[in-house]
């Protein structure tokens, strides 16, 4: 039986990733039944155990991994590196982190689909071809801290403000449930820029596994040249 001081901070992250589902059920599903109806996906129950858990207790293992790795790679910097990131704004160590994760998740989703090792593990994800918001954590263990500590990893070695990692891990977390979900929304020509639920949709079938690797800003496709825009609506 664990210390009683012990059950807060463990009760905290269990109830984190509840909130984490019922938020996104609260918003998704019924956005999903009112707009497309009977195309709309039942929520799986294996699907929402996949998304409590590592919006709960897979981020913490994977900050964790961050720390460690972060405190000794750091002491390979040298100091006045980390002094000049940390004396620029807040908001442009926001949009640094942003790109650096960006960069990281494109640059590994591409290679996991690329490396038949990699693939082993993506492909628990790529068995979500009904697109659903509670599929959006469908992954394997290894594949969901390969992407998500190396997004990380440079923003933390660097010491750039943890409010803006903590920023942008959430809004990644909750723009990842917007693109898989079934709704039949794009942003048009801005898609090139940000990507939409329409446009991770294409990746998802199995002849476009090959394009649009991207997580949140697609215009990394436009530069690498795998971006596809998403079928006309019939």
């Amino acid at each position: 039986m664990l210390p009683q001081n012990n059950l807060g901070p463990a009760l905290q992250i269990f109830a984190s990733g509840l909130l984490f589902v019922a938020f996104s059920a609260l918003i998704f599903w019924p956005l999903e039944e009112i707009f497309e109806g009977e195309k709309a996906a039942r929520p799986k129950l294996k699907d929402l155990a996949y998304l409590w858990f590592y919006q709960s207790y897979g981020l913490w293992i994977a900050a964790g991994i961050v720390y460690e790795c972060a405190f000794l790679l750091r002491r390979l910097l040298p100091h006045p590196w980390v002094g000049f990131v940390q004396h620029q704004p807040y908001w442009l160590q926001a949009i640094a982190a942003l790109l650096m994760a960006e960069i990281w998740v494109y640059c590994a989703h591409r290679l996991s689909h690329c490396s038949e090792f990699l693939w082993k593990f993506h492909s628990v994800h790529h068995t979500l071809e009904e697109m659903t918001w509670s599929g959006a954590s469908r992954q394997h263990p290894f594949d969901f801290l390969f992407i998500i500590v190396g997004a990380n990893l440079p923003a933390l070695v660097l010491g750039i403000d943890l409010r803006s990692i903590a920023v942008l891990v959430m809004l990644e977390r909750v723009y990842t449930v917007l693109l898989h979900s079934n709704l039949n929304l794009d942003w048009g020509w801005f898609s090139r820029v940000v990507a939409s639920p329409r446009l991770h949709r294409t990746h998802h079938q199995p002849d476009g596994h090959r394009k649009n690797y991207a997580g949140i800003l697609s215009f990394l496709d436009v530069l690498g040249k795998t971006y596809q825009p998403p079928s006309p609506e019939p």
